[in-house]
């Protein structure tokens, strides 16, 4: 990919619902104009508490636990390791599955719904990044602001942080489709 094309774009700018309600609306808009969509985002069913965020898988529709139930009166990160694996176990097979598959991949976006601290530290969604960028698929995320710094050095100069704003996603994904193919 050449240097002023990022493989990676990285929204900001929103809160956590406003970005994943956008991470859907790219992921339609991009399906609509006929992108084949891989990855996973926040979904929250419709009056559930904040606690029982699902990641939704874009491919299989398959949900996993974001959050754990650690009991009343906890103080303790809910965040659950398990669910969290299981998701990113699901965006590294559907990648796998699409290489397999053949053909120009440049017809592919992976979205992974955002790189957060768990990720700054290794864990999380990391691998589903790593898969992607091995089989040099374009990645649509969100970037927390708290783990910028760490997030710089995990990309480097494969990617670009732009406004939450399907524009911004349009625009650089007509950039990703011309330089995926060459």
């Amino acid at each position: 990919m050449a240097d002023d094309r990022p493989m990676i774009l990285a929204l900001q700018g929103g809160d956590r619902e406003v970005i994943q309600s956008l991470l859907v609306r790219a992921a339609g808009r991009l399906r609509e104009q006929g992108v084949r969509v891989l990855g996973v985002v926040e979904h929250l069913p419709p009056g559930c508490a904040h606690e029982d965020v699902l990641l939704l898988d874009l491919v299989s529709g398959e949900t996993n636990r974001l959050h754990q139930d650690l009991g009343p009166g906890s103080a303790g990160c809910s965040l659950d390791p398990a669910g969290l694996a299981a998701a990113s176990a699901g965006v590294e097979r559907a990648i796998a599955e699409r290489v397999a598959a053949g053909g120009d991949l440049s017809d592919t976006v992976v979205i992974l719904s955002k790189f957060g601290r768990q990720e700054a530290e290794g864990r999380g969604l990391t691998s589903a990044f790593h898969a992607a960028v091995a089989a040099e698929m374009a990645v649509l995320t969100s970037v927390s602001p708290t783990v910028r710094l760490e997030w710089d050095g995990f990309v480097g100069d494969l990617a670009a942080v732009a406004p939450a704003d399907l524009s911004a996603v349009e625009a650089w994904w007509g950039l990703a489709v011309a330089e995926l193919a060459d």
